[in-house]
């Protein structure tokens, strides 16, 4: 019975080694990220201590009279390590993350100082583990191949036990509990005193599931400030918290020092990862915010993938980014009521009675407030203005202005409508627009792209049928979106969007920016693929305006697939005609951080005909971590150069670094992507 239970307790040791292994990344990952040097010193220690075990637990065995006690010790303590250490694990790792200066020093010390003991005990079980075995030397070849296996497929079914049970479905917690209970389990079927082993349960298993340990933060400020949240410490309350097999995800609520407004944050693996305000879907980082640079070049898209999804803020920004004039107005005219359709567009009374031409509209607001923002600077720069008149073969406009329209040559129009039987715009009646799509060119350009203040007055519309008698039609003002097909009046690229693929590698975070940030899956517009970035980027057909690359593990540590020559030129084929891709680079420009930017810039340069970067902080100062915003543009041809009628575009714009890369500069390959390695140099860096 004995041989049974030492076989079992072999296995249960494999299962046990590979569980701290798995589950140690995930430890250390909220305190220094899940970069390369991090997983190597968890791996190196598990390992190294192991073989600490096996050299020692050998030597020690061959002397030991009673092998199977030995063995007994060793899987006890074992699973008193993992059940008194284990559940302090986020103050030890936040302590030391907060006194080492970089990751990979932090991440050896913690992996040192966690895992050394119970790998090394658990390594030294199997040679205790032959001894009760072999009794003379012909046999223990035999016992030794025997207690290996068993060892090895322990730590084969752990691996996938841990991995694609415990950890997905139960948390780190509940899975350091289960290892901790079964070790125990195994040392009492070894002999173990039954008394103790229960004391040691009735003490360990409360710290995992009952007692509520404090999170001591020992905080630091990272020296890059675009990301930054300015909060007042005494309103964060945590609302959540999963382990998911990717990453440690924690939610968090708050309130913004300067504005007092109320924010949720999405922590991955101890960073600030997104936020969103409560009250909107304004964006709060400042480099998410250059990702408007999209639109701007590009202000035709319609369609655009985003890899890296996280809390979905900039998802949920994109898509609700479109009422920069999408306020629904209602007008009562001679005792009918006429709707706008959210459109810049107002009804005209054509009659010869005068009584009812100077009848005073009055505009009737459906939305409860005033636009604000973006909006307000339409409302403000988009006019229309026009009177009721006597019925003609034209339409006269009083005033006309239009936004920038952001392209080469852009023009705004005014078409005429008729209306329909709901008091809604109709078909259009302009000169040379078929009444069966808008493929050809409007006519009646109102101007080109400098705000248009006054120049246009007085526009006459002309119509290809006479206006009727007490007839009400639509003037509307109208944009050419470059596409060669007419659309309503739309400004800047977001607001027809007509797709927005969403990249995402753990469903998780999804799942969250579903519960705490507005994320609204229903969205007929909205795809959301749970797959590694670049796998998307290999199986794809799909064709689009704007690529937006925002995904990382952690603010230090960027996967390295999507950053080579491989992954960029197959977001060079995806885009079309004009396409951008806007990709956020973490990294100082030049000097000792700035590798990983000098790299990632020459390597878009080889697959891009037009590559420029803008710095979130200052493009002078380039030795200061911050992100670079890298835009890479499918065509040289009919690159926006104009201004925007957004002031902070504009001043992003005024963000352009213009210097020269190192010629030493390596380009990436997927053979070839230390982007750990370059990231590690400024992981960690703080200021106290």
């Amino acid at each position: 019975m004995k041989k049974y239970s030492v076989k079992i307790s072999v296995f249960c040791a494999g299962v046990a080694m590979m569980a701290i292994e798995i589950l140690g990344l995930g430890i250390l990952s909220p305190y220094f990220g899940t970069a390369l040097l991090v997983s190597s010193n968890v791996i190196g220690v598990v390992l190294f201590s192991a073989a600490l075990g096996y050299i020692f637990g050998g030597r020690r065995a061959d002397k030991a009279e009673n092998p199977l006690r030995h063995l007994l010790y060793i899987l006890f303590f074992s699973a008193l390590w993992i059940g008194a250490v284990f559940p302090f694990r986020n103050i030890i790792g936040n302590f030391i993350g907060w006194m080492a200066p970089y990751i990979s020093l932090g991440s050896f010390i913690a992996s040192v100082t966690l895992f050394f003991v119970p790998s090394a005990l658990l390594g030294a079980a199997l040679p205790y583990a032959i001894k009760c075995f072999v009794r003379d030397i012909e046999s223990s070849g035999r016992v030794s191949g025997m207690l290996y296996g068993i060892s090895a497929a322990g730590s084969i079914i752990g691996t996938f036990f841990i991995g694609f049970f415990m950890l997905p479905f139960f948390g780190a917690d509940i899975s350091f509990a289960f290892i901790f209970v079964l070790l125990l389990v195994c040392a009492l079927s070894l002999g173990a005193n039954r008394v103790i082993c229960a004391s040691a349960a009735t003490i360990s298993l409360p710290l995992f599931f009952v007692v509520d340990l404090p999170e001591f933060a020992f905080h630091r400020d990272k020296i890059f400030s675009d990301g930054r949240i300015n909060i007042e410490r005494s309103t964060i309350s945590k609302l959540d918290e999963a382990q998911s097999i990717f990453s440690r995800i924690q939610i968090y609520e708050a309130k913004e020092k300067d504005t007092n407004r109320a924010m949720r944050i999405m922590y991955v693996n101890g960073e600030a990862h997104s936020a969103t305000y409560l009250d909107s879907n304004d964006l709060v980082f400042n480099y998410a915010r250059y990702n408007r640079l999209g639109g701007h070049f590009n202000p035709a898209a319609k369609r655009a993938l985003l890899v890296g999804g996280g809390g979905y803020s900039y998802a949920n920004y994109f898509l609700t980014d479109t009422p920069l004039y999408d306020v629904e107005k209602v007008w009562k005219l001679a005792g009918n009521l006429y709707h706008n359709n959210k459109t810049i567009s107002l009804p005209v009374l054509m009659s010869d009675d005068q009584v009812l031409l100077s009848e005073k509209r009055s505009l009737v607001y459906q939305s409860t407030s005033a636009p604000t923002g973006r909006a307000a600077v339409e409302r403000t720069k988009n006019h229309l203005d026009a009177d009721n008149q006597e019925p003609h073969e034209h339409v006269v406009v009083r005033r006309a202005d239009i936004l920038d329209t952001g392209f080469s040559d852009p023009r705004g129009y005014v078409h005429i409508h008729e209306t329909n039987d709901d008091g809604t715009p109709g078909r259009i009646i302009s000169p040379d627009i078929p009444l069966k799509d808008y493929i050809q060119r409007p006519r009646s350009i109102v101007g080109k792209s400098a705000l248009i203040s006054g120049e246009n007055k007085n526009v006459s519309v002309p119509l290809d049928r006479p206006a009727r008698e007490g007839e009400v039609l639509y003037p509307m003002l109208h944009r050419d979106n470059g596409n060669g097909v007419f659309d309503n009046f739309l400004v800047d690229g977001y607001e027809q969007i007509e797709a927005l693929d969403v990249v995402e590698i753990d469903p998780r975070t999804t799942d969250f920016a579903e519960k705490y940030f507005h994320l609204n899956r229903a969205d007929p517009r909205l795809r959301i693929f749970h797959e590694d970035g670049r796998t998307y980027l290999n199986r794809t057909k799909d064709k689009y305006d704007i690529v937006y690359l925002d995904a990382f593990r952690s603010f230090y540590s960027v996967p390295w697939q999507l950053t080579t020559i491989e992954a960029t030129k197959k977001i060079y084929e995806m885009l079309n005609e004009n396409g951008v891709v806007v990709a956020n680079v973490p990294a100082a420009i030049r000097g000792r951080y700035g590798k990983f930017f000098q790299a990632e810039y020459k390597t878009y340069q080889q697959a891009f005909p037009e590559v420029r970067a803008y710095a979130t902080f200052s493009p002078t100062d380039e030795e200061r971590i911050q992100n670079m915003i890298i835009v890479a543009f499918k065509s040289k041809d009919n690159i926006r150069e104009t201004p925007n009628d957004d002031p902070e575009i504009n001043e992003q714009l005024t963000h352009r670094w213009v210097g020269a890369i190192g010629k030493d500069a390596p380009i990436l390959t997927d053979n070839f992507a230390p982007t750990d390695y370059y990231t590690s140099k400024f992981a960690n860096i703080h200021s106290f």
